[in-house]
């Protein structure tokens, strides 16, 4: 019993049944001949699919049999051809798939963001949403420092009219024991209006403005001490702890306002990316779906073209190119956005300190791409497997009944034996 024509084309004697009743007999050079005929129509199906059956059959009852047999013959001889050219084709798929491969940075990317290219408007906000959850990590350590120095704005020291030479304003409140200041590490950071006059005091001992009217007021800065910076005074403590409440409650609406922006960002990125890689994803396994039908017969007699492993390949393959061209993207931005701003507030902060740290940049690149290459290696080698697995796996449950009526359970069952020790190599080499 043959569905497929190519396997019955040399056959002595070749019988068409039609709803169980015997309609021709014969050779196949004979029966392709017969205009009309049931064996000619399923020849011009198998040959050029049922849309043009009809003109095949046509051809042949018009008198024109001899172009209706050589094609048949034709189509029976490339269907035979592809049947044992397996081996060849193999090799033409691998060569393929490895140029495919090498020209993955210019044709794979490019191809796909072609094909994403109704969701152009998304990629627009999924990559705004990029650079912003890419400023967030920046951000957040900012605020997270200053939070923790304003905890310690207020501190208890010892201030006496006269320290390493420099002369302290000799206020009737300063004393030894009670002392409350605020160290800043900058000269122009320190501030203290009081009635609309700012009362700094200078290195050379003299106040810079507000003259005698600034020995009276709650508080006073003090110039070039420590040296590199400047030291704000109080008179009353609570003037102190009532600054450091305020700047701790500004730091903490930021953190509320970071958490906000870090909600809107991270949704518009992942939700934006997510909708592209779908709709790619769909897409893709519409044209592999189409692709495959298109195929010769001899195409699904290779061993690797099997049922299973193509529903195998549809089901994954689109998914690694939505990885590579959705997420992934909206990944790279983000990371790109954090490594320039943190570069940037680095450099600011410290220039010496982060120079040393990008000194160990090239080992940090050297060792993912080691960790790139092995896991790229382990998965390359676990595709195969797990082809071959689902391969007989879906034919084995589709045709569960013939498994049974050979009593051929064991002998499947025995299969996931091998593909455990076949999984079990890969992964300890």
């Amino acid at each position: 019993v043959a569905h497929r024509l190519s396997t019955i084309r040399h056959a002595d004697n070749i019988v068409v049944f039609q709803k169980g009743v015997v309609v021709e007999q014969g050779k196949h050079d004979d029966l392709v001949l017969k205009p009309g005929g049931a064996y000619l129509e399923l020849v011009s199906k198998q040959m050029i699919g049922p849309s043009a059956a009809g003109d095949a059959a046509g051809d042949a009852a018009g008198g024109d049999h001899s172009g209706a047999a050589e094609a048949a013959s034709g189509h029976e001889a490339d269907s035979s051809a592809g049947a044992k050219g397996k081996e060849g084709d193999a090799k033409g798929v691998d060569e393929g798939a490895k140029g495919a491969k090498a020209q993955k940075g210019s044709g794979y990317v490019s191809r796909a963001f072609a094909m994403n290219k109704p969701e152009l408007p998304w990629a627009v906000l999924g990559l705004m949403g990029s650079l912003g959850a890419g400023a967030l990590f920046p951000v957040l350590a900012i605020l997270l420092v200053e939070m923790l120095a304003a905890y310690f704005l207020c501190a208890k020291t010892t201030v006496k009219p006269f320290v390493s030479n420099l002369a302290f304003p000799n206020t009737s409140w300063i004393n030894s024991n009670s002392t409350i200041v605020s160290f800043f590490d900058s000269v122009g950071k320190c501030s203290a209006e009081s009635g609309g006059i700012n009362c700094v005091w200078t290195a050379e001992g003299k106040w810079e403005s507000g003259g005698d009217y600034c020995y009276n007021a709650p508080s006073f800065c003090v110039k070039f001490w420590p040296p590199t910076g400047s030291t704000k005074v109080y008179k009353e403590s609570g003037m102190c702890f009532g600054s450091m409440e305020t700047t701790v409650r500004d730091y903490s609406l930021g953190f509320l306002g970071l958490g906000v922006g870090a909600f809107v960002s991270l949704f518009f990125q992942h939700y934006s990316f997510a909708r592209m890689g779908e709709f790619l994803t769909r897409r893709l396994r519409e044209k592999t779906f189409e692709a495959i039908l298109r195929q010769d017969i001899g195409f699904f007699d290779m061993t690797d073209n099997s049922v299973g492993s193509l529903t195998t390949k549809l089901a994954k393959d689109a998914t690694y190119v939505e990885g590579a061209v959705g997420t992934t993207l909206g990944l790279l931005v983000q990371n790109l956005t954090i490594m320039g701003i943190s570069l940037v507030i680095a450099f600011i902060r410290g220039w010496i300190l982060t120079l040393l740290c990008l000194s160990t940049f090239p080992v940090l690149v050297v060792a993912q791409m080691f960790q790139i290459q092995f896991i790229a290696g382990a998965g390359g080698a676990s595709k195969k497997v797990y082809e071959r697995a689902g391969s007989i796996a879906t034919e084995s449950i589709a045709a569960i009944r013939t498994v049974a009526s050979f009593a051929a359970e064991d002998k499947v069952s025995r299969h996931g034996g091998s593909w455990e020790g076949d999984s079990r190599h890969r992964c300890d080499r």
